[in-house]
């Protein structure tokens, strides 16, 4: 069987550090050695959803990473006038160190570069998100490294490796476990499920991405506790979703060939997701 799969792709339009352009120098730390981070936000009507916790999002991962400070009213500026005139569409921030001489070293950086884009809504989404998703488990596992969990930093080639073994595979995502056989997340989503009535995600201290529509469901859901799970702790599940701040909250309708029940997901989508979604597709 074929396996058939969407990729968005185009670049509506980009800024770096706050002025229209398309390139950047070839001595960038990003571009290097990944040294920096990034968030991506859903426009909607020429909004950013969630945008407080999107540049909050950059702050933090900045300070934690040590790069060097951002212009965020520049920077507020810039997203506000790319998103201005978009329906729909899928808006990504990048953060790099600057630009550097050969070397780990950053002495002698003196500024951050800021890269403002919008790109494609994936138009499989909105159908994704009523009828559900198919997951299977990865062969790949992801490594372990505290210093760097839970942060979106530029360093994505376990992503990178996972999105190929998926291109390969007929699943809509893959469920990853670290070198130690613990449940993480999906190719580019965090993962929650239900069992015996009660609804369980990952702990990311060492490996993973803590999401920001994760961390809306975790304030919205105080009795959900994360945890480590191995994925036998995953045999008999009830329900499950995957999510990110493009996605909102997607059911899965089928884990590792076992069907399960989306409609026990509809309640966590109704208050936690973006429903402008569907009612502007």
């Amino acid at each position: 069987m074929a396996i058939c799969k969407v990729t968005m792709t185009s670049v509506a339009l980009s800024f770096v550090d706050g002025q229209l352009a398309d390139s950047i120098p070839i001595n960038d730390r990003g571009l290097a050695y990944g040294d920096g981070c990034f968030t991506t936000a859903l426009i909607i009507d020429g909004e950013v959803a969630m945008l407080p916790q999107h540049l909050n999002r950059l702050v933090v991962q900045s300070q934690k990473l040590g790069l060097p400070d951002v212009d965020l009213t520049t920077l507020k500026v810039t997203i506000n006038n790319i998103s201005a005139d978009i329906h729909i569409g899928v808006l990504k921030v990048i953060i790099t160190c600057g630009s550097g001489g050969r070397g780990y070293s950053r002495l002698g950086v003196e500024s951050a570069k800021v890269i403002v884009s919008v790109h494609d809504y994936p138009t499989n989404y909105p159908q994704w998100q009523k009828v559900g998703i198919s997951v299977g488990i990865s062969e790949q596992k992801l490594g372990i490294n505290p210093m760097l969990a839970g942060l979106k930093h530029l360093n994505r080639l376990e992503q990178v490796m996972l999105r190929v073994e998926l291109d390969k595979r007929p699943e809509d995502d893959l469920l990853a476990c670290d070198v130690n056989g613990n449940v993480i997340e999906c190719c580019s989503a965090n993962v929650f499920w239900l069992k015996a009535g009660k609804w369980h995600t990952p702990m990311l201290s060492t490996a993973g991405v803590a999401g920001l529509m994760r961390e809306k469901i975790l304030l919205n859901y105080v009795d959900i506790t994360p945890a480590n799970y191995a994925l036998t702790d995953l045999n008999n599940i009830d329900a499950m979703f995957i999510t990110n701040a493009i996605l909102g909250i997607v059911p899965v309708k089928i884990f590792n060939d076992h069907k399960l029940d989306i409609s026990l997901v509809s309640a966590l989508q109704s208050q936690c997701m973006n429903t402008e979604v569907n009612k502007n597709e």
